[in-house]
């Protein structure tokens, strides 16, 4: 796979697209916050072809720029929309988002709505998240691993500083956009959620499951976006399902390019 840049506008993007230039949806590979947009490798050779593939790292992730900061969901939504644009990459597309990626490509759908074949989600961040599960982790002990420590303290309210990120997130800008989405009509939805807190090694065993339990909660709640939604636990997996299962995400593309529902996990 060959990697390109874009000048987009005084700082420029990296990329890597695969498949044909013309006559196909374009598939677009949105990672998350703990990953780089090559942990999409497996599944963007699976897909390549016939149809157009695109991941590419957001400012300051990978080998892009970095940009000005704070950063919203809104300033990274027009980035790859100008990436679009600049490398003649036009819809339909077929939208796949992990974690906070998830939220970037549900304010791309809502923005673009005509353009958007399918959102598959995997396992994305909800706008609630961390009101819900800043008071549930569990409380801290001496012995606990520093990532465990790190992780409660950025879910506790690090999140409100843009300085806990990379790439300078505005987390609280970005939440409240996620929030006004509404519904996407009858948008082709695929939520995809894996089994994030018992597969976690840093969560004690006693706390998984409700912690999980209240997880599935929240991602059900996208069912809501549209009136074209289905839900499959891919429970085997952590949270980085590209890593985990990529078949399960591979499966979910496939499905949604032919127009059929997905599989079901279990």
């Amino acid at each position: 796979m060959k990697t390109s840049s874009c000048d987009i506008g005084a700082r420029r993007l990296s990329f890597t697209c695969t498949g044909m230039d013309v006559g196909s949806p374009t598939v677009i590979l949105e990672t998350g916050l703990g990953a780089e947009s090559d942990e999409w490798q497996t599944v963007q050779q699976e897909i390549a072809a016939p149809n157009r593939v695109l991941r590419y790292d957001r400012a300051g992730r990978g080998a892009s720029d970095r940009a000005p900061g704070p950063r919203s969901a809104a300033d990274m939504v027009a980035d790859l929309r100008t990436l679009l644009k600049l490398e003649n990459l036009p819809g339909p597309y077929v939208l796949v988002g992990h974690s906070f990626g998830g939220l970037l490509m549900r304010l791309f759908a809502h923005q673009h709505r005509d353009e958007v074949r399918a959102l598959i989600l995997v396992d994305s961040i909800h706008p609630s998240q961390f009101d819900v599960f800043g008071p549930l982790f569990p409380p801290p002990v001496p012995s606990e691993p520093r990532e465990l420590t790190g992780m409660r303290r950025f879910w506790t309210g690090g999140w409100r500083s843009p300085d806990s990120t990379t790439e300078g997130i505005d987390f609280a800008a970005s939440l409240l956009a996620d929030r006004a989405i509404g519904s996407l009509g009858d948008l082709p939805i695929t939520i995809l959620t894996a089994g994030t807190f018992v597969n976690s090694k840093l969560i004690p065993g006693q706390f998984a499951a409700a912690l999980q339990q209240r997880w599935e909660d929240l991602q059900r709640t996208f069912l809501a976006l549209s009136t074209n939604a289905q839900q499959s636990f891919i429970r085997d997996s952590g949270h980085f399902m590209q890593r985990d299962n990529p078949c399960a995400i591979i499966q979910a593309i496939n499905a949604a390019l032919l127009g059929t529902p997905p599989p079901g996990g279990q």
